[in-house]
């Protein structure tokens, strides 16, 4: 490692999303990615009982934060970046991984990114908010996904990130697919998936955990009672000519599926009006509507414009993320 350079560690997530996110980070042999808190073996059981939420509601067991070191018992240097995500900021309370970390290498960095809704992101312990005061107190820079939680907030705002795919074949089986929980969705799905057949237009529409008693049987729609792995859904999105996203909540940045697009090189539809204002925003490739009656058939059936790759996949690379971490920061992160 340069001499002028800090060393990333990242306090990751296991999460198959996050591995598949964050590849190109985890694969590189200068920054170390953290995915989980708990060891593995018999030390991962002990601290199983020590960590359990349920457990600690009842009796706060003491002496949590002396697992921290356990984390970077391989480190020897003085100059690092720590990247933390909100999967360990749930547990802080009883990790106080902000305070050792500030103890212990007064020369770092601290970053934490939240890729959630703040007000969504609970701490296990105490069931309440996770603390923001806290965690400015302790971190040199607070990152939200979302701009609107960023303003919110007093954060600054850095979009999810996503490494590039390997390249999705051309040919496709369906013109659209999605994948999803119910939560209110079906209704539209079925009259999405009723008009297609008309217009000889093929679906895949994955749906998880629907009850018996409210499943309608559609050609297209496909019932799953096991959850689909990241990479299973990847695999679909890469078959089909356009992923359609219904989001539930109001959301002011763009999502998961529209990295997943641009990764994959397919369209996307979807029902986020806010990605208009989107710098990522390109008719070329994304179709905003309202409803079931506002699609733009034309637009599933015409060609993809972007024959080769999206000219988008490089600015969400992680690697983006790291240089706005050097930039706030003035520092240089080692990476390859």
């Amino acid at each position: 490692m340069s001499m002028d350079k800090s060393k990333l560690i990242i306090f990751g997530d296991n999460w198959d999303v996050y591995l598949t996110a964050y590849k190109d980070l985890i694969d590189d042999p200068r920054i170390t990615y953290i995915p989980s808190f708990r060891p593995k073996g018999l030390l991962g059981q002990l601290q199983r009982l020590q960590y359990n939420p349920k457990v600690n509601h009842i009796v706060s067991l003491p002496y949590k934060h002396l697992w921290t070191p356990y984390y970077l018992r391989h480190e020897k240097g003085e100059k690092y970046c720590f990247l933390i995500m909100e999967h360990w900021l749930r547990y802080e309370s009883g990790l106080r991984l902000l305070p050792y970390l500030r103890k212990t290498y007064p020369k770092g960095k601290i970053v934490c990114f939240i890729q959630d809704l703040i007000e969504t992101v609970k701490d296990q312990y105490t069931g309440k908010q996770i603390d923001v005061k806290y965690i400015k107190h302790y971190t040199d820079l607070l990152i939200s996904f979302d701009e609107a939680d960023a303003i919110k907030h007093e954060a600054c705002y850095h979009p999810t990130v996503f490494s590039l795919q390997a390249k999705a074949n051309q040919s496709t089986k369906y013109d659209l697919y999605f994948l999803g929980r119910d939560k209110g969705r079906l209704k539209m799905l079925l009259a999405i998936a009723q008009e297609a057949k008309i217009r000889n237009i093929s679906c895949k529409f994955v749906m998880l955990e629907v009850p018996q008693k409210d499943r309608i049987e559609f050609e297209g729609i496909v019932y799953s009672d096991k959850d689909v792995s990241y990479q299973e859904n990847l695999a679909m999105a890469a078959e089909s000519r356009c992923i359609i996203e219904l989001l539930q909540q109001k959301a002011s940045s763009p999502t998961f599926r529209t990295w997943e697009a641009i990764a994959q090189n397919r369209k996307l539809m979807t029902n986020n009006q806010n990605i208009k204002a989107s710098p990522f925003y390109d008719k070329n490739y994304i179709s905003v509507f309202h409803d079931e009656l506002d699609l733009d058939w034309t637009f599933i059936k015409n060609r993809n414009i972007y024959t080769e790759s999206n000219p988008y996949q490089e600015r969400i690379s992680p690697i983006r993320l790291v240089e706005f971490m050097e930039e706030k920061l003035g520092i240089k992160i080692d990476h390859t």
